[in-house]
Order: C-alpha cells, then sequence, then structure tokens
C-alpha cells in the first residue's frame, strides 16, 4: 500500500505545480507600454504643416468645406544630384557633365483620406514611448546626426517642431527630437506620409462614398437625361425606374467603368475656364432620395492629344483621369442616354 500512497501523492503534487504554472501564465499577459503625449490638438485646430526633408519640401494646410475637411497641399521635389561617371579618374572634371543637373518639380493637390489620417497622428501627437534628452554624442544612435527632415507643425496657434532621425530596431518607427530636446519614438507612418508626400497623399478616388452605397444615378448630357437604379442582388446591375428588377447590360457597363475611373493628376485652374453645360456627361449620385456626388467629365486639348478632366464632390479641384477609359466612356455615353 506504501508505494501506491506514494505515487498518488506525488500525482497530487504534479498536479498541483502543473496548474499553478498554467494559471500563472493565464493571469500574467504581457502589458502595452501606454501613448506618451508629446502634443495636444485636434483636427479642428489642426492649421498646416511643413516639412523639408533631403529631396523633398511638404506643405499642407487645412480647409473646410460644408463636406468636411481637405487638406491643400504642396510639394516641391528633386532629385539627388546626379553622379559624376569620372569621379577618381585622374585628370577627370570634377563635376557632372552639362545637362545631368537635379530635376526640380512642383506639385499641388487636395488631400482627403490620407491627408485626414496624417492630421489626427499629429494632433494630439502620441509617442510610442519616451526616450528622453540625448546628449550629442549620442545622435548617430538615434539617426539625428544625418536627419531625414524637419517638421514643422502648427495646431491651434502654435508651431511644434520635430526632428526626425532614423528607425528603431525592427525598422518600423522613427526616432525624433522635439525641440525640447526630448527624443520619442513615432509611429513610422508619419515619416513615410512626410518623405513620399507626391505620391502618399494626394487624393485618388473621385468620390467619398462607396459604390455599393448608391442606389440611384442621375446621367445627364446636353438635354438628354437618363435615371437608373441599381438591380437588386446584382453589385454592378443597373437598370430603368419602371423596370427595377430587369438589368440593362449596356448601362451597367457603363456606369461600372464610370465608377472606376481615378484621378492620376490635379489640376486647380484649366487654362481654359469649364462651364458645365460643356461637360461631356454629369452624373448625379443617390443614395435613396438623399444627393450625395457628383462627377463631371470634360475633355480639354493635351500636350499629346486630348486630356480628360473630372470634377467632383470630394476633390474640389479638377483632376485628369485616365484617357483611355475617359474616351470608352465618352463614346459609349450615347447609347446609354438612348
Amino acid at each position: 500500500m506504501k508505494p501506491l500512497a506514494l505515487h498518488a501523492a506525488v500525482l497530487v503534487v504534479s498536479a498541483g505545480l502543473a496548474y499553478s504554472v498554467w494559471n500563472k501564465d493565464e493571469v500574467a499577459p504581457e502589458k502595452e507600454q501606454p501613448a506618451v503625449d508629446v502634443w495636444s490638438g485636434s483636427q479642428a485646430t489642426f492649421s498646416k504643416l511643413s516639412f523639408e526633408g533631403k529631396t523633398r519640401k511638404v506643405r499642407l494646410e487645412s480647409q473646410k468645406d460644408d463636406l468636411g475637411y481637405y487638406y491643400v497641399g504642396v510639394v516641391d521635389k528633386e532629385d539627388a544630384p546626379a553622379k559624376n561617371p569620372h569621379e577618381g579618374v585622374p585628370g577627370a572634371p570634377l563635376k557632372p557633365p552639362e545637362g545631368a543637373e537635379p530635376k526640380k518639380e512642383t506639385t499641388r493637390f487636395v488631400s482627403v483620406k490620407a491627408g485626414e489620417a496624417l492630421v489626427k497622428a499629429l494632433a494630439p501627437l502620441k509617442a510610442l514611448r519616451a526616450v528622453g534628452k540625448v546628449e550629442a554624442g549620442r545622435y548617430e544612435e538615434f539617426g539625428l546626426d544625418k536627419p531625414e527632415g524637419t517638421l514643422k507643425v502648427t495646431v491651434d496657434g502654435k508651431e511644434h517642431t520635430l526632428v526626425i532621425g532614423g528607425t528603431t530596431p525592427g525598422g518600423a518607427d522613427r526616432y525624433v527630437k522635439y525641440q525640447s530636446g526630448e527624443v520619442f519614438a513615432i509611429s513610422g507612418d508619419i515619416a513615410q506620409s512626410l518623405m513620399f508626400g507626391d505620391s502618399r497623399l494626394p487624393e485618388r478616388d473621385l468620390h467619398g462614398f462607396k459604390n455599393e452605397e448608391i442606389q440611384r444615378v442621375r446621367i445627364q448630357k446636353g438635354s438628354k437625361t437618363r435615371e437608373l437604379v441599381r438591380v437588386k442582388e446584382k453589385n454592378d446591375g443597373w437598370g430603368d425606374p419602371a423596370t427595377p428588377s430587369k438589368q440593362d447590360e449596356t448601362a451597367g457597363n457603363w456606369v461600372t467603368k464610370l465608377n472606376r475611373l481615378r484621378g492620376t493628376e490635379f489640376v486647380e485652374k484649366p487654362a481654359t475656364a469649364l462651364k458645365p453645360e460643356s461637360a461631356i456627361v454629369r452624373v448625379d449620385y443617390f443614395d435613396g432620395g438623399k444627393a450625395v456626388g457628383f462627377v463631371e467629365l470634360y475633355k480639354v486639348p493635351g500636350e499629346k492629344g486630348n486630356d480628360y478632366l473630372a470634377r467632383t464632390e470630394w476633390d474640389r479641384w479638377y483632376v485628369k483621369v485616365p484617357a483611355a477609359t475617359a474616351e470608352q466612356i465618352e463614346t459609349d455615353v450615347a447609347s446609354v442616354l438612348k
């Protein structure tokens, strides 16, 4: 009986230890570090920002209309200087050949979704963690000896300055030095949006709503008008209001092409003033009985053939759209407005 009792006791002790270890793991999860406040603010109190990097200068200013906030952006881009192909060759010229000067380009645009995301990340600015003040001799550890650029943000009338340094271990986030001298780690998305502002910030969508939210459209060209309603259970299906369950494939394909248009380049002021009556087509969008947006499509002379410009409620300015698709929309609109 003694061996049996001994085995039973060992089993009870082992079970108790196992439960203790399991229970300990369950109740002691790793705690996330709380965000650190760098400065306060909100989308409503943000007014502007400027970023000066190695090859780009980015400016973003807040605007507001009946639809909400949007941001006017400017990017001054300069390509890196061309390398001297004869560098290191004895007797070779010290400068690159003529014509190899850096290319400079200025882009003006409207930013809505990406601008809002950036502004909300900056007002208020919450760091992932605080490093504290760092002596100049340690700047190299944080990429602050050769920073990526300087960011200035104006919130509630006060300007805040950040020097953007190198990436944190793992490469996702960035070290920054605030004007007080304190060093923080912030989200890498902020730096990426600024360093590549010419590609990340401009709005590409023509509308803020999703296509599936639209239940009715009104198409107009000159004196001709036609309304279409979405065919139930067919996302890309459209038909006449009198026969809402019957799909018109020609009209449905045309609306689908129109909805797939994306902006490629903003045009603040076209060379020739454009009037609504000169539009190739105008389409108004409705969610039930509520008007939620519109698009006007124009054809204008371009450097290589015709360019197509769209004006919508969302983009505020005119914006170029792919000519190949816009040309198909122009060609097929007559068959839709039968």
